[in-house]
């Protein structure tokens, strides 16, 4: 399945998302949602269990009281063609992966 561009999604995103209750991991979870990501493909990304990502789907449908993927697609779809009819104004900033930090090394013991 083809996937939305994330710089593009992320402003329309995060309008949709304001004022909800979702953790940062929900938040990242409708953004591979919105993206077109499986459950597999997402948990892989997340690099947590599948199951783990179904579970979290289920409670982002009950938080935003929508039946499943296809009703929470179409409601971001409606508010991004409503901000674009508006002619409302879009950042788009591009995602940067978190880079893994290194600790920094101790001297050895001799």
């Amino acid at each position: 399945m083809a996937q939305i561009d994330i710089e593009i999604l992320q402003p329309f995103a995060a309008r949709f998302l304001e004022g909800t209750n979702l953790t940062p991991a929900e938040r990242a979870e409708v953004l591979r949602i919105a993206q077109g990501f499986a459950c597999k493909d997402s948990a892989s990304a997340a690099g947590v269990s599948p199951e783990t990502i179904r579970a979290r789907r289920k409670r982002i449908y009950r938080k935003l009281d929508v039946p499943g993927s296809a009703e929470l697609l179409a409601k971001l779809l409606a508010l991004s063609l409503k901000m674009l009819s508006k002619g409302e104004r879009i950042e788009v900033h591009p995602v940067v992966a978190a880079q893994p930090t290194m600790a920094p090394q101790q001297p050895a013991m001799r």
